[in-house]
Formats: C-alpha cells, sequence, structure tokens
C-alpha cells in the first residue's frame, strides 16, 4: 500500500548528535514518540522518509537521530568505554530536550531499529526499561542474550561500571517483537561471523533471531513473568531496509505493534512464528 509523501524537516543537532524531528500533526494532544534507529550505514534519512508518512497518520512526534562513525563508533553497544562517546545517553538528553518542549512523555518511547539500530534498540531497552513502552526490531545481526554468565555485549555480565544495571526482571517486562526475513543468510558481508558466536547464537540472522526471542522468553518464564516478546519472519525479506518496506510493508507492520491503542491492520504478507509464551509456569501462580 502506497502512501503520500510528506515534506521532510531540516536535519538539527544536538551537540554531536545530528537528527531529524517531525512534530505529530496533532495539536494540543500529548502525543507518543515514535525513533527510528538506522543500521551501520547510517541510512538515517531513508528511515525518516519511510516512517514520515505513516507517523502522521498515527499522530505521533518522529525522532530519527544520526549516530556519526566519528563520535559514535560503537553505538550500536551504547558506546562502551574508550569506544567514542554514550550512544545511549545522549539520545535521552535529547529526548528530554524534545519533550519539554512539545510536552509528550518522555517514559513512553516507542523505539524501532533496523540492523545495527537493531543492536542498539534491544541494549537500551535493557539499559533503560523504564522508558521504553514497546519496541520493534528489524534484522539484528546479534544480540546481548540475558545471561549472566556471558561478559557483554553478548551477555548481561560484567557490563561497564558506568552502564545502568542490566536488571532481567526489569527488561523483560517490555513488550517486544523481532522481524527478519526468512531470505536471510550467512554470507551477507555485514553479518559479524565468529565460531563462538556461531555456536551460542547461530549462523544466520533467522537462526539469531529464533535463538535470542526463545531465550527471552525462558528467562521471562524464569521470573515469573508473562513473555512479552515474539518473532516475525518476513517471507518475502531479505536485509536491506529499503527492500522489506518495498516488498512487505515493514513500516506498517512495525507500528501497528508499536501503537495498537490505534487499531492494527491486518495485511496478510507476514507470518509470526514465535507465539507468546504461556504468562507463567504453574509453579509460579
Amino acid at each position: 500500500m502506497s502512501t503520500p509523501s510528506v515534506p521532510l524537516p531540516e536535519a538539527r543537532r544536538f551537540g554531536a548528535l545530528s537528527y531529524w524531528f517531525q512534530e505529530s500533526p496533532v495539536l494540543g494532544r500529548c502525543s507518543s514518540l515514535l525513533i527510528a534507529v538506522h543500521g551501520v550505514r547510517r541510512n538515517a534519512l531513508e528511515q525518516m522518509q519511510a516512517f514520515a508518512p505513516r507517523a502522521r497518520e498515527r499522530a505521533c512526534h518522529l525522532l530519527v537521530p544520526c549516530f556519526d562513525g566519528q563520535h559514535y563508533p560503537d553505538y550500536q553497544r551504547l558506546g562502551r568505554p574508550g569506544h567514542g562517546q554514550r550512544a545511549d545517553l545522549h539520545l535521552i538528553a535529547l529526548v528530554a530536550g524534545l519533550a519539554g518542549e512539545h510536552g509528550f512523555d518522555p517514559s513512553d518511547l516507542r523505539l524501532f531499529g533496523h540492523s545495527g539500530g537493531a543492536q542498539f534498540v534491544h541494549r537500551f531497552v535493557m539499559a533503560h526499561p523504564d522508558m521504553v513502552r514497546r519496541y520493534a526490531l528489524s534484522a539484528p545481526g546479534w544480540y546481548t542474550f540475558p545471561d549472566e554468565t556471558l561478559h557483554y555485549p553478548l551477555g548481561t555480565g560484567h557490563a561497564p561500571a558506568e552502564f545502568p544495571r542490566l536488571e532481567a526482571w526489569r527488561y523483560l517486562r517490555v513488550p517486544g517483537r523481532v522481524f527478519v526475513g526468512q531470505r536471510e543468510h550467512a554470507h551477507s558481508r555485514l553479518l559479524r561471523r565468529n565460531e563462538r558466536l556461531d555456536q551460542i547464537q547461530g549462523r544466520t540472522r533467522l537462526d539469531r533471531a529464533r535463538s535470542w526471542v526463545r531465550a527471552m522468553q525462558l528467562a521471562a518464564r524464569s521470573q515469573c513473568l508473562q513473555a512479552s516478546l515474539d518473532l516475525v519472519e518476513l517471507p518475502d525479506g531479505a536485509h536491506g531496509f529499503g527492500g522489506l518496506v518495498r516488498r512487505t510493508d515493514l513500516v506498517g507492520e512495525v507500528l501497528d505493534f508499536l501503537f495498537p491503542e490505534t487499531g492494527a491492520r491486518s495485511s496478510g504478507r507476514i507470518m509470526a512464528t514465535q507465539a507468546h509464551a504461556r504468562s507463567t509456569d504453574s509453579a509460579c501462580a
């Protein structure tokens, strides 16, 4: 389904961070904020172009940051010591400033990230779960698992001292959805590969998505929490963001999940392959 284009706002700067911001067209209403985060190619403008028309339809504010390679070389992992600036803290400061100007709730964020941006988003949720209402990931290359025996960023153990504590009982409560194309394969040159990573998470983005969603669901059940994460496989999807938008209506499906209060559409072009896990084991009653 085609969506009419809308004029895009000019790019702005907040310190080292450049960004695009589109205000909700509904005046006098405290709207939510949608944040869309780019991959390692840093094609932030492509995400702005894709989300801007649909964000206006949903009457939400839209923020698309651009984490440049000079200041934020490690943005996917939030910015570890010695690897550039803290992408998560700079984004939080930017959100606080925009919230004061536009009147939205900075603890009602709806986050989306593609590829490297999806890495950033799920780690942001782990570090700052109280700020996020819902999040959606598209084709991350690899994940931080809810495993304190593995060092960060492979697991949640031994995270940098400057980071917030990555507490499973907090981040497992945040509803999330992973989108990944069934045409993903192991030979993508943008996919991080090594023997240990392949052994723990799988050889392809699809394998790794299935492994991570399963691990997060099991971790939720072990905490006697309702598992709030699932996986959607895109039958005609490969890896590129533009191709996913054109071939699968990724943007519409993401917004249906992030804004369920506005009413979901049914496109019939995606297939949910991981249902929500049972709310609790009988032992948690």
